[in-house]
C-alpha cells in the first residue's frame, strides 16, 4: 500500500467508526451531551457532515452543492432527523474520498484554509475523533456505556491487526 492509499484507508476507517457510532445514536439518546453545554448527539453528527461540506467548499464547490444541507440557518439550527443524518453522512464520507483524491490527482497545493488537500483530510479525521469522544462521553454519562467488545469490535480493530 502505497502513502497515497494508506491516507484513503485512513479515512475509510474513520468513517467507518462514525457511521458504527451513529448507528448507537436513536430517537431516546439524540438529545443526551457530553456537558451541560454542549451538543446533542444529534447534533454532533450533523456538525461532522456540515464540516466536511465547508472545507470541501473550496476545492469543489460544485460537488459540495450536491450534499445534503442538515442545517437550516448557516450553521444553527439543526435538523434531529437520525435517517436524513447517517444518510449525509455517507454521502459526504464518498464526497471528501473524491473532491481530495481529485486534488491530489490534479496537483493541487494551497487551495481554502489548506497548504494542502492532505493536510484538509487530516484535520477531518482529527476533528471526527474529537467528536466521537464527545459522543463516547455524552453516552457515558447519561448511563449508557458503550460495551468494550463494541468498542473493540467498531473502533480499536478498525486501526490495527493484531488480535487483543
Amino acid at each position: 500500500m502505497n502513502a497515497t492509499d494508506a491516507l484513503f484507508e485512513s479515512w475509510d476507517r474513520q468513517c467507518g467508526i462514525v457511521a458504527a457510532l451513529a448507528g448507537r445514536v436513536n430517537e431516546t439518546n439524540k438529545h443526551f451531551k457530553p456537558s451541560e453545554d454542549g451538543w446533542p448527539l444529534s447534533r454532533q453528527l450533523a456538525h461532522l457532515h456540515k464540516t466536511r461540506a465547508y472545507h470541501l467548499a473550496a476545492l469543489d464547490p460544485e460537488r459540495v452543492a450536491q450534499l445534503p444541507e442538515l442545517y437550516r440557518r448557516g450553521w444553527e439550527d439543526p435538523v434531529e432527523d437520525l435517517e436524513m443524518i447517517r444518510q449525509a453522512l455517507d454521502e459526504s464520507t464518498i464526497a471528501v474520498r473524491e473532491v481530495i483524491q481529485k486534488a491530489l490527482e490534479e496537483g493541487v497545493q494551497q487551495k481554502g484554509g489548506y497548504d494542502h488537500p492532505v493536510l484538509c483530510l487530516q484535520h477531518l479525521i482529527w476533528h471526527e475523533g474529537w467528536h466521537v469522544g464527545l459522543i463516547f462521553l455524552a453516552l457515558r454519562l447519561a448511563g449508557q456505556e458503550i460495551p468494550d467488545e463494541w468498542e473493540e469490535a467498531n473502533v480499536w480493530q478498525k486501526w490495527r491487526i493484531e488480535e487483543w
